[in-house]
């Protein structure tokens, strides 16, 4: 099986039966032979696997091709692993309940910082494996001998790490569903990240990194990691918004993340307060995608549009957005 996160639509193989997860590279349009599950529609599932089928055998079985299979995502995520492990997992194996519970609450922890009420007994349990996967880059790292500041890396580099982090911590998934070893975390990977959390959160506010932009439904928090040069977990921001506000329901339920795009400007990611009332009225696709879109458009027509999911998306993936924070704020209305 071959791995490959990509947002370039040129380096995805011609002689693979592509197996497109979480999310589309731009562009991209499946052959007849390809599969793709999209829960990034307009009324799509809260996480890729609820999109996907049951398989007879195992999907990757039940939908071979004279091609050779290749995983594809734009991002990697534990949504797009555990995506890319029901793909291969056997039927015996998803027959157990209780291994596609951890899987449904694994994915929900990753897209949505936390999980649905039936799935509440998994919580701590999901948070332990989001976390302990982020435990697989450091080696890769050492392993590619990659500079410490991200910033450094070429789009080659970027583009190893990331299909094999992919990889990694899809066969490890599958390993502990199949009883094979331990789920990510439970051996301690994740021990230190709750406090890694708390610094992170005390450290965006001691350096001034969260804002409050007013509008007339209430003030959107908004987090600027330009120039850190380091993944910084959403789970922090929210810490430090929690710190810097005695009540979540006086802000709106939208908040937005501010980074350095890829090919340098600036990329947006609109997310959500998992804990405020109004996030489940939220769904970006009905329209708020689209006019981000436009607006970028009106201002440079060669700009990448904006797409995700209900409650999380973005600007392009392979153009900076050309909308100040100011602007993507008021579009939210």
């Amino acid at each position: 099986m071959r791995y490959l996160v990509t947002t370039d639509i040129s380096c995805i193989p011609t002689d693979h039966q592509i197996i497109m997860v979480d999310g589309t590279v731009p562009g991209w349009i499946p052959r007849p032979h390809d599969l793709h599950w999209d829960h990034h529609r307009p009324q799509g599932a809260d996480i890729q696997i609820d999109e996907m089928p049951m398989p007879k055998d195992s999907l990757i079985e039940d939908f071979a091709t004279e091609y050779p299979p290749c995983l594809v995502t734009p991002q990697v995520d534990a949504d797009a692993c555990c995506a890319a492990a029901w793909v291969q997992l056997q039927r015996d194996v998803l027959s157990s309940q209780e291994i596609v519970d951890k899987l449904r609450a694994i994915a929900w922890d990753c897209d949505h910082l936390m999980v649905p009420e039936e799935l509440s007994y998994l919580a701590e349990f999901a948070f332990k494996v989001v976390a302990g996967l982020r435990t697989v880059g450091a080696d890769i790292c050492a392993e590619l001998q990659l500079p410490l500041d991200r910033n450094a890396w070429s789009m080659v580099d970027w583009q190893h790490y990331m299909s094999e982090a992919f990889q990694r911590s899809t066969e490890w998934l599958m390993a502990a569903a199949k009883g094979n070893c331990t789920w990510p975390g439970e051996q301690g990977e994740a021990d230190g990240y709750l406090q890694s959390l708390k610094t992170d959160a005390q450290n965006l506010i001691k350096e001034g990194r969260i804002q409050f932009i007013p509008t007339s439904g209430g003030d959107v928090a908004v987090c600027n990691l330009k120039e850190i040069g380091r993944y910084v977990d959403p789970r922090a921001f929210h810490q430090a918004i929690g710190i810097l506000v005695d009540d979540i329901k006086k802000l709106r339920p939208e908040t937005l993340v501010i980074r350095e795009h890829k090919y340098g400007g600036t990329q947006y990611t609109l997310g959500c307060l998992p804990g405020h009332p109004q996030t489940r009225n939220l769904d970006f696709t009905a329209g708020v995608f689209a006019s981000l879109t436009k607006a970028e458009r009106l201002k440079d027509a060669h700009v990448e549009g904006w797409g995700g999911r209900r409650t999380v998306g973005g600007s392009g993936w392979n153009t900076a957005s050309v909308l100040t924070p100011e602007e993507v704020v008021q579009i939210l209305g």
